[in-house]
C-alpha cells in the first residue's frame, strides 16, 4: 500500500511539524534524510526542534 503525508501550505510551520510522522513511519524518517543530504544542511533538527526563527527563513 501507498503512503501519503500531506502538510498544510507555506506560512504554517511550527517547531516539531512532522516529528510524530517521522517517529512513527520509518519512510518519512528517510525523507527528512535524504531532504538534509540534498539541501546540504539539518532540515530534520530545524523542524523538529527549531529554533522559530530558523524554520521560518
Amino acid at each position: 500500500m501507498d503512503t501519503a503525508f500531506i502538510f498544510p501550505g507555506q506560512g504554517a510551520q511550527t517547531v516539531g511539524m512532522g516529528a510524530g510522522i517521522a517517529k512513527q513511519f520509518p519512510q518519512a524518517a528517510r525523507i527528512y534524510a535524504q531532504a538534509n543530504e540534498i539541501l546540504g544542511f539539518d532540515l530534520k533538527t530545524i523542524c523538529f526542534e527549531g529554533p522559530e526563527e530558523k524554520l521560518n527563513t
